[in-house]
């Protein structure tokens, strides 16, 4: 493995990236595998997340600065990234059992109210500007800020921009039902 320090191959990556980027995953990506191991329990899990974090190393998300440290930012992106996971399937589980509990005693008249709404809701989206219909997709998909962030090339304060502005739209579109 390469000596160089982190510091000369960010620097190197402008010249050759390619075989910077080989030294960085070589030096990082084991350590990193088994820091997300630890989190997720799961091969297949850490493999995605690892893939992951080095998928933004290389689209540039890591600013190399004077007070920028290449491992710091690596594991702390694997920890973020593998609690975001557990969290996920955290709530996954959740919703299965949700599910496996449903009282079959539902109330018809909620069933009416919600498949209402429901309908609205799919009227209301075709009405949507398209960069608030494209941001609601790609949510609907499971992506969160940031991934829509990168989906669609745009900063992550425009995303939750976005979703603001479509949280007003839509209570515009339901207050006016709620009126009617």
């Amino acid at each position: 493995m390469d000596q160089k320090s982190d510091e000369e191959l960010l620097n190197e990556f402008n010249k050759n990236p390619e075989r910077a980027f080989r030294i960085i995953y070589e030096r990082y990506s084991g350590l990193l595998f088994r820091f997300i191991y630890r989190f997720t329990v799961n091969s297949e899990s850490a493999e995605e997340l690892l893939h992951d974090i080095f998928v933004q190393l290389l689209t540039g998300k890591f600013k190399n600065g004077p007070d920028s440290n290449l491992k710091s930012w690596l594991f702390t992106l694997a920890k973020n990234k593998s609690l975001n996971h557990l969290k996920k399937k955290t709530n996954e589980t959740q919703d299965q059992n949700d599910i496996e509990n449903f009282d079959s005693e539902v109330d018809l008249e909620q069933n009416m109210i919600h498949s209402n709404l429901i309908r609205k809701l799919s009227i209301v989206e075709t009405t949507l500007p398209k960069d608030l219909k494209d941001t609601w997709n790609l949510r609907r998909q499971g992506m969160d800020y940031q991934q829509i962030s990168n989906q669609l090339e745009i900063p992550v304060g425009t995303v939750k921009s976005r979703f603001s502005r479509l949280v007003d739209y839509l209570k515009a579109e339901f207050s006016d039902e709620t009126k009617n």
